[in-house]
């Protein structure tokens, strides 16, 4: 892909792609830091391997200031999801279902015979709400979030999750996922427990407990135990508080990359944050990962060591550009994308109850004025965006934030749904949905 081609179709000018270039090369240090722009299409995985390939071919990695950065979209999403192997093809610290070596090391760990993890990845969560369509899934749990509300073409999954048994833990209610729920449990929130969270940086810190949890409110690993005694599967659980769960993770992580047995849960109450690798209690932690001298996992001569493959060199990953899995039509000519705002999150289950937050708006459509010009819509006029999956009625905001054929909505806004008209495609390695592009048509109401 050379500037010029890159250049028609991104709408560029080669030059400023050459210059872009020049100064991420020659800069002292280049960071690269994204949110879910980059990840939320079907080809997102491709996105970030590429921004992952400049920093490679740049040398722009594993020193202060140079590296590549997901800003991830939710709190714990590394530490407490994908470390501890909450996924449905993985086991703790980045072990994988599939691997008959990671299953038989894992069933050692925790005293089962051999056999007894199945060898087959569960539902992603796309393919888990599919199935419940499909009848392939007859009860579901759901503890900590919103599908309901926050799934692409989302009225198709609220029928899915109607004839489904659908048992919900959150800490607030109603929530549009509650409202579709057989069992409500009221969970215990972040105050009202104690444990451990993780952030982007590997860095691990430990969360007190500040208050009793109301009422009949109580922690998810509270529930979760009594769930598996109830189902039978009591004498697999050995770990039944905080603490004891901590200690049986960096149990499980100490034989593996991720490895830090040495982050005490006394430790962690002392200081402010640990980053793994940190393999024993005199560990200060590592800042920068493959990094010999600095990361205890690293070793060799080199600046870098990427030990987790046998040659323990990065891999460079080359993609082509797809065109969009549904292009601007006619009938649908305008780019649509969502995202947030700053002063709320997700679906406002928590935000969207704080008085002060009330004058935000959320149920906006932002278009350009030249958009606005051709299609008829006026700076605060009732509009009907619409997608060949449904619609939602929004207050339209001319701006020039948003580029020609682009318009722009939050999806926090549960009366004024714009995950009605998302697109439920999904990236082929990460499985996470294209919310950021589809075809759509505004028209005033």
């Amino acid at each position: 892909y050379s500037p010029s081609r890159a250049a028609d179709i991104c709408d560029l000018a080669a030059r400023d792609i050459r210059e872009a270039a020049f100064r991420f090369a020659a800069s002292g240090a280049t960071m690269s830091l994204w949110t879910m722009g980059l990840n939320q299409q079907s080809q997102g995985t491709a996105a970030n391997r590429l921004v992952n390939a400049m920093h490679l071919l740049t040398g722009h990695i594993g020193r202060p200031g140079a590296t590549p950065f997901s800003l991830t979209g939710q709190p714990n999403a590394g530490g407490g999801v994908r470390d501890t192997g909450s996924l449905a093809h993985l086991l703790p610290a980045g072990r994988q279902v599939a691997n008959a070596g990671h299953r038989a090391e894992m069933e050692d760990k925790w005293g089962v015979p051999r056999g007894r993890i199945s060898p087959n990845p569960g539902y992603h969560a796309m393919a888990l709400f599919e199935a419940m369509e499909r009848g392939d899934v007859k009860a579901c749990f759901v503890a900590c979030t919103n599908p309901a509300h926050s799934l692409p073409n989302a009225e198709r999954y609220r029928e899915a999750m109607r004839n489904t048994f659908l048992v919900v833990a959150d800490a607030y209610h109603p929530t549009a996922t509650t409202e579709l729920a057989d069992i409500v449990l009221p969970a215990a929130m972040w105050t009202e427990k104690e444990g451990m969270f993780s952030q982007s940086e590997r860095r691990y810190h430990y969360v007190p407990k500040v208050v009793d949890p109301p009422g009949e409110a109580r922690a998810d690993l509270a529930i979760l135990t009594d769930f598996a005694e109830r189902l039978g599967f009591g004498d697999l659980i050995t770990a039944r508080d905080a603490e004891s769960v901590w200690d049986e993770w960096r149990e499980l992580a100490r034989d593996s990359y991720y490895n830090f047995h040495g982050m005490t849960y006394e430790r962690l109450k002392e200081e402010r944050g640990l980053l793994w690798p940190l393999p024993d209690e005199d560990h200060p932690g590592t800042c920068h990962r493959y990094v010999p001298g600095e990361d205890p996992l690293a070793s060799g001569d080199g600046r870098l060591d990427f030990y987790g493959r046998a040659d323990r060199r990065a891999v460079v990953w080359l993609h082509e550009q797809h065109d969009p899995a549904e292009p601007v039509s006619d009938e649908y000519p305008l780019v649509l994308t969502t995202g947030r705002v700053l002063e709320h999150w997700h679906t406002m289950t928590m935000t969207g109850r704080v008085e002060h937050l009330d004058p935000v708006a959320v149920d906006f459509l932002e278009m350009h004025p030249r958009d606005a010009l051709r299609h008829g819509i006026e700076d605060g006029a009732a509009v009907r965006v619409s997608s060949p999956r449904g619609s939602t009625e929004l207050v339209a905001t001319v701006t020039e934030r948003v580029r020609p054929g682009v318009i722009f909505s939050a999806f926090h806004s549960a009366e004024r749904l714009i995950n009605r008209a998302t697109k439920d495609v999904y990236d082929p390695f990460s499985n996470q949905p294209e919310f950021k592009l589809c075809a759509a048509r505004v028209e005033a109401v």
